[in-house]
Formats: C-alpha cells, structure tokens, sequence
C-alpha cells in the first residue's frame, strides 16, 4: 500500500512520534509510506534539529517526507493547491490525517483515496459541531483510546475504530527494577504546554524538598521544548528548586533517559493516550500520574503506577516517598508496567492501521465499480 500520514509539523509530540513509528513498521512490511508536514518546524516555533532528526529516522526507515512549508496560519487555499501537486505524484491508496488543519485541504486535493483522521486529545480545540463538517471529509476516524472514543461518538456520524498508540521499538526493559538505593531520578516528558502543568511538578519539588526526601536529594528532569522554558526554568528558581529540577528542553535520547531514571511522573491537566506513558511502561519505570482522562486507561492504580489527585504538589511528594521508602511496592510496580505494556506493542498497532486501511480502499473499490456498472 502507498500510504500518506499528514501531521503539522515533525515534533516530538506524541501524534507525530506515533506517526514516525507506524512509518517504521509500514517499510518494514513492504508498504511505501509518505508523512507531509503542512509546515517546517521553526516556522511553529519548533525544533529544526529535531524536525532534521526525525526526518532521517523516516527515510532510513525506507519512507518519504515532504513538508508543504505554510506558513504558521496554514493557509488552506495554499495548502490545497501545494497538498495536491505531492498527492499527484505520490498517488496515494489512503490518506491519514493526524491534524484536523488538514482535512479542509484534502477535501480540495484529493477527492479519490480513502480518508482516516485521528483525534490524539481529550479536549477538542474546536467547536464539537465542527465534526459534522469533519465528516464529509473523512470515511473513518481513528480513537487512540476509550476516553478519546467516548468524546468522538458523541458528535461524529461515521465509523470510530480504536486502535491505542503504542510505543516503538526503542523502549524496551530486560528486567524488572529494584528500588533506588540512591537520590530518586524523577522523569518527566513533553512539550511545554498549559496541557502538561509543569508548574504542578515545580511544586511538588518544592514540597519534596520541604517535608525532605530519604537519602540523597531528589532529581527532577523534564525532557521536552516549546515557548514556555524559560518562565519554568524561573519559575523554578523563585521556588527555589532550581537545584533539583532540570528543564533539559528536546531531547533525542528519550529511551536512554528513561533507563537512567527510576520514576515516570506525569501531571498533565488532561491527556488522549499518552505516548510517553506507554515508552515508561516499555522501560519498566513505576508511573505516577494525575488521575485525569487518558492517564487513567493506562494507569492501573496499585498495579503498574499511582493515580495522583490533580493540583496537589504535597500529596503527588509523599506518594514519591511512599515508592522510595517501599521497594517491595516499588518492584510490584515495575513488573506491572512491564507486563502493562505488552498489550500496546507498535506490531500490532501498525497492523491495526493496515487492516483498516485494507478495509477502506476495498470499499472506496467496491463503490466505484457499483457506480461503473449502475
């Protein structure tokens, strides 16, 4: 299959590190992926080294890339016009949104091949009744989870298939962990955003640093760029954390930082299905995060990680001293995240995708030829 997957721009978002993944498996099996980012990474104030990164990842890979280039309003009228001249030579046989920015363009672009959009949140960034214009640009939809799905089926009129993110092949554990017998190397990852709540793990530093941590003093590492990084990084100093909390900003060695970690922290606001929850799992980090939709899913409470109450720094310390203090819980939790994450390995995943979009070009296949002999 030929298959083109459109994203905004090459980040390290979890829409587009999925997207990057999937390519990896689809050249494996002999398929011809393209990803098209609408536009150039610095242009939305993203990374050009990390845009560069992932780039070679999909070409090494055996895929294509191309960028539109738009710019940061992303024209649709622009975009159209630059979105069919690639599609024209590409030929797809299906074409997968990951941005709903795309789908007015392909509506004008490309009028033959079947159309799958994925929504990766449990917020919606546009009015809910905008879906009904959504679908008579899409034949399908994509869930990465049960709380996206729930969100999507109220406001949308064609087929969801849930087909959870996954982790690629990256992360891996070779065996369960044993408690920390030095300081606790607390990770966090993702892009800087009001989404994430950084400011949540500023304080919980602080409050970590206060009621005072057993042995040496706590390591806090967030791993992940965006606008934002330098009022965190004060933001830290004036709580005075800027010791033990470090704003390392992109990073390419996200499955070597987990490794060297010995806790995954996520306090997010809210969340889809979290990739970087799944790459913990894979790594075999206990997990702590805000009890909040899409963490939830993933986080069996007391089995592979610990739900957190949202906004409460000093409550979210003491469970990290509860997991220092606790080895015996500390490796249950391990173990758990291990044997969590082999439900949502990237194999079946990409299957999933390929299977879907087998069903949807045989019938795009099927209609046409009811209309030729009609």
């Amino acid at each position: 299959m030929r298959i083109c997957s459109i994203v905004n721009s090459l980040t390290t978002g979890g829409a587009e590190v999925l997207v990057c993944a999937l390519t990896e498996e689809f050249a494996r099996v002999g398929d011809q992926p393209l990803v098209i980012a609408l536009c150039d990474a610095q242009t939305v104030g993203n990374s050009a080294a990390t845009e560069g990164r992932m780039i070679r990842e999909i070409t090494e890979a055996g895929g294509k890339f191309r960028s539109l280039g738009l710019s940061a309003h992303r024209n649709p009228v622009t975009g159209s016009f630059r979105l069919k001249q690639v599609l024209s030579e590409f030929s797809p046989d299906v074409v997968h949104a990951h941005t709903v920015r795309a789908l007015p363009m392909l509506a004008i672009a490309d009028r033959f091949s079947p159309k799958v959009l994925t929504h990766h949140n449990t917020r919606l960034p546009f009015p809910p009744w905008m879906f009904k214009i959504f679908d008579s640009m899409t034949d399908c939809y994509v869930a990465i989870g049960a709380d996206v799905e729930a969100i999507v089926q109220r406001h949308v009129g064609k087929p969801i298939v849930r087909i959870p993110n996954a982790a690629n092949r990256s992360f891996k554990a070779g065996k369960p962990r044993q408690a920390p017998a030095g300081a606790l190397r607390v990770l966090s990852v993702g892009a800087i955003s009001k989404q994430k709540n950084y400011p949540l793990l500023i304080e919980v530093a602080a409050a970590l640093k206060s009621i005072g941590c057993p042995g040496a003093s706590p390591r806090f590492q967030v791993a992940g760029g965006g606008m934002g990084l330098d009022q965190l990084r004060a933001m830290a100093h004036a709580r005075g954390v800027n010791d033990i909390v470090e704003f390392l900003g992109e990073r390419s060695d996200v499955p070597e930082l987990m490794a060297e970690s010995d806790v995954y922290l996520n306090v997010s606001l809210f969340e889809g299905m979290p990739l970087t929850l799944l790459e913990a799992m894979a790594s075999g980090l206990p997990i702590v995060a805000t009890d909040v939709p899409g963490n939830r899913e993933l986080v069996e409470d007391g089995q592979n990680g610990l739900r957190a109450p949202l906004g409460q720094g000093e409550a979210i310390a003491c469970i990290l001293v509860k997991l220092l203090e606790d080895p015996e819980l500390y490796e249950r939790l391990s173990v758990g995240s291990i044997a969590r994450s082999r439900d949502f390995t990237i194999e079946q995943t990409a299957s999933r995708h390929r299977n879907l979009y087998r069903q949807l070009i045989a019938s795009r296949e099927r209609r046409a030829d009811c209309r030729q002999k009609g």
